[in-house]
Order: structure tokens, then C-alpha cells, then sequence
């Protein structure tokens, strides 16, 4: 039996299997194209939604955190929470509409002080599609852990406290400035590197606070001049004999400052003290490089610092350097010169000023030997001295069972939370649970 053929108006064979093709091909379209198209529109949509209310949200914490410094009322007690009007950010311009996708949004934020941190737990509505309650499902159960990934989330805070007693132990030895470490400790101060001679504390106390108390130590050296008599016909230091200049003041003695060392040895003088030291290579280890002083050149040891430069290598070499004496030479009367003092003796009333040195250092004082009357010649040194003393504190067992919600903690102390954390002779101990909005 022949199939029935179909004609189109023109006369020309119809295939109706095409036909049926097409409309299968019409829905790979609509699959393979426009559905995709709106995916992607949404999946565009919605990021830049998230991305503006981010930025809305943000700009109400900041405007939040603001208002509360001005008025002095953030929150400083673990635990303790603050509300704050939206609307009132926007009347008190704090907050403005641009910021908030020029809409003024109503609602309000609590500010909760989490350990070392500030919670802001957003109620935000009559803001467009930024409102909470359009973008956030309802609150989760409490859960013991911060969810760090979380938008909204509020703090539950639980509270016990303790009885506690308050000791302060007594002042340390004093300690020098390199006696004590470079870094600060938990406590805020820079602690001893050896603690043997530190306070000690029972072993169930806790350390609360370390005070600490410094002092300044003096110590002087004077400049001293040889003195003489007479002005006379002297001449300048020298080594030798000056021409024009016929004798030689054994008493005006003095010596040239050190020399550079050198491995070269000076030129013999009958005038001249010659030292001999020896030389190293000295160096410090930087990155797996060694890093050398001088340039990698010998060095006396007396001339680095060997707690840097810690190392050195095998091979030495002998360093010399050299000092010569001085004397004032003179014609005629010969002047009568004093030892070495700070102030004109009697019968002496000049001062030699080319004759200058330092006497030794003083032993530490706690006082200052300065005075008006010694400032032109006494030149003085401090250093500080620091010594410790801990505050600690002994605990009782926690005094209820278990932690309480703020409620009933209230009605247990018959006070603010603040007023209690402020007394002494109590710890306040916070825990906390938190919720979420889902998304």
C-alpha cells in the first residue's frame, strides 16, 4: 500500500518528518540559549545585589561605630550591647542616602563587645532589596562558636563570676637596660630576659597586671688642665724640637691620640709607643652569606662589635698602630706647672688648654653631682634602671553551677553588668553562644 504524499501550494512535496524536526530544534534553543541567558542574568543580578548591600550594610556599621564614639557609649564590658536607631544616623548625619542606595532605610543595629572586638548585628528594612527580611530566612538554633562567614549574627552572652582575691607582691631587684628583653610581653612592658630574680607568686595565682617603676643612675667625668705660673716663651706641642726653641718642659708632657692600625710597622722614634695586636677576619653569617667588617680587611677585635661579628676565620696577621709624646719647648724662665686639676689652684692662674683629658668615670650614684658651680667642666652620664612587681590574683570555684543568661544574671547581682566588673573583689567570667540569618 502506497504512503499519501502531500503537496504544498506551489505543487511541491511536503516532509513532514522535517517538520516535526523543527520543533524539537525550537526547544534546543530555548535550552541551549535563552535559559542559559537567564541564568547568567540572574547569576550577574544577584552578585551585584550582594555587592551593593555589602556596601550598604558596611556604610551602616561605620555611620553606627561613629555615632557611639561621639556620644561615648561603645560598648567595654564583654557581653554588654548597645542599640542604635538607623533613622537617627540619618536625622543626626551620620548617615547619608547616597550610601545607601539613596534610600533612607529604617531598622536598627546592636553593637555587642565580643572579647576584643565589636559584633554589629543588622536589622535593616525599608531599604529596597537590601532589607534583611527580604534577603535572610529566620534566625538559626545557638550554636558555641563565632560563625566567622556569617552577615547578620547576633551574640548571646552567659555569665558566672568568681570571688577573688587581689595580692601585690613585693618590688624586684633592679634591672639594667640590657638585662631586659626588646619586645614587649602580654602584659604591655618589656619583662627581664633572667626572671630568677623576679617576684614569685603562688601557683594558683594568675598574673593581672605588671607594674613597673624606673629610676635614673648618674655617674660624671671632669675635664682637667695642667695649670701654670708664668706666661714665658713656650711653643707649640711638639715631638721635636721646634727650631728657635732651646729647652725641652718635661712637665708639659702629653700624647698624640692612637693611630689607625696597619699592617705595616711604623717607623721607630725614640718618642714613640708602638702596639702590636693581632688581626683578624671577622664576620657574621647573613642568609647562608658571610658578611665581614672592614670590608673583609683585618681587624683589631678591640675595634668590632663581637656580638655581631661573631665569627672569624683561622688565618691572623700582626696590626701594629702608635702614639707619640709631646712637650711645650721654651726659652728663658721656665714656667712652674700643677698637676692635673678642673679648677685654677693657687698660684696658677693659667690654663693650659692643649693639655686637656677626661678623668674616669664615676662610680653610679642615684644622685646628680651637677651643679652650676661644676657644669663647665663635669660632663654626666644616665641610664635608667627599671624594677617589677606583680599584681595577681586567686580565684575561688566558679560560684554558680552553670552560666546564666543575662537575665537572671542581673537578678543575681541586683546590679549592672558594668558596676559588677567594675568591683574588685569579683571576677565576672562571659561566655558566649551565637545565631545566624541564613540565607
Amino acid at each position: 500500500m502506497k504512503r499519501a504524499s502531500y503537496v504544498d501550494e506551489s505543487g511541491n512535496p511536503i516532509d513532514y518528518s522535517f517538520q516535526s524536526k523543527k520543533v524539537f530544534l525550537k526547544i534546543f534553543f530555548v535550552i541551549g540559549t535563552i535559559i542559559p541567558l537567564v541564568l547568567i542574568g540572574f547569576i550577574i543580578y544577584t552578585m551585584v545585589n550582594n555587592s551593593n548591600c555589602n556596601q550598604v550594610y558596611d556604610s551602616i556599621k561605620s555611620a553606627t561605630l561613629e555615632y557611639l564614639r561621639s556620644e561615648g557609649n561603645i560598648p567595654d564590658v564583654d557581653g554588654e550591647s548597645v542599640n542604635v536607631n538607623i533613622g537617627k544616623l540619618y536625622t543626626e548625619d551620620y548617615l547619608h542616602s547616597a550610601s545607601t542606595n539613596n534610600l533612607r532605610c529604617n531598622g536598627k543595629v546592636k553593637v555587642t563587645k565580643y572579647e576584643s572586638e565589636l559584633v554589629y548585628t543588622l536589622d535593616v528594612n525599608s531599604c529596597d532589596t537590601c532589607s534583611v527580611d527580604n534577603r535572610y530566612d529566620d534566625w538559626s538554633e545557638e550554636i558555641g562558636y563565632y560563625p566567622a562567614n556569617k552577615m547578620i549574627v547576633d551574640v548571646i552572652p552567659y555569665y558566672n563570676y568568681y570571688e577573688r582575691q587581689v595580692n601585690v607582691t613585693d618590688w624586684s631587684p633592679y634591672y639594667e637596660q640590657d638585662e631586659i628583653k626588646k619586645k614587649e610581653s602580654k602584659y604591655g612592658v618589656r619583662l627581664p630576659k633572667d626572671d630568677m630574680e623576679m617576684p614569685e607568686i603562688p601557683t594558683e595565682g594568675e598574673i593581672v597586671e605588671v607594674q613597673t617603676e624606673d629610676i635614673l643612675n648618674y655617674r660624671y667625668k671632669d675635664k682637667t688642665w695642667l695649670w701654670y705660673d708664668i706666661v714665658g716663651d713656650y711653643s707649640d706641642f711638639s715631638s721635636e724640637q721646634p727650631d728657635g726653641y732651646a729647652n725641652k718642659d718635661e712637665s708639659t708632657r702629653i700624647y698624640t691620640e692612637w693611630s689607625e692600625y696597619s699592617q705595616n710597622y711604623p717607623e721607630e722614634k725614640e718618642y714613640r709607643d708602638i702596639e702590636r695586636v693581632t688581626g683578624y677576619k671577622v664576620y657574621y653569617e647573613k642568609d647562608g652569606e658571610k658578611v665581614y667588617a672592614n670590608h673583609g680587611n683585618y681587624v683589631a677585635l678591640d675595634d668590632v662589635d663581637e656580638s655581631v661579628y661573631d665569627q672569624r676565620d683561622s688565618d691572623t696577621t700582626d696590626l701594629y698602630r702608635y702614639r707619640d709624646e709631646m712637650w711645650r719647648w721654651y726659652n728663658g724662665t721656665k714656667r712652674r706647672y700643677s698637676s692635673y686639676r678642673s679648677v685654677a689652684p693657687n698660684g696658677y692662674p693659667y690654663r693650659d688648654d692643649d693639655t686637656e683629658r677626661d678623668t674616669s668615670y664615676s662610680s653610679w650614684d642615684d644622685e646628680s653631682h651637677v651643679t652650676p658651680e661644676n657644669a663647665s667642666y663635669r660632663t654626666e652620664e644616665t641610664k635608667t634602671l627599671t624594677r617589677y612587681r606583680y599584681i595577681y590574683e586567686i580565684l575561688s570555684l566558679p560560684v554558680l553551677k552553670e552560666p546564666v543568661t543575662k537575665e537572671e544574671f542581673l537578678k543575681e547581682i541586683n546590679m549592672t553588668v558594668p558596676e559588677f566588673a567594675g568591683l574588685e573583689e569579683y571576677k565576672l567570667e562571659v561566655t558566649y553562644n551565637f545565631k545566624y540569618r541564613k540565607r
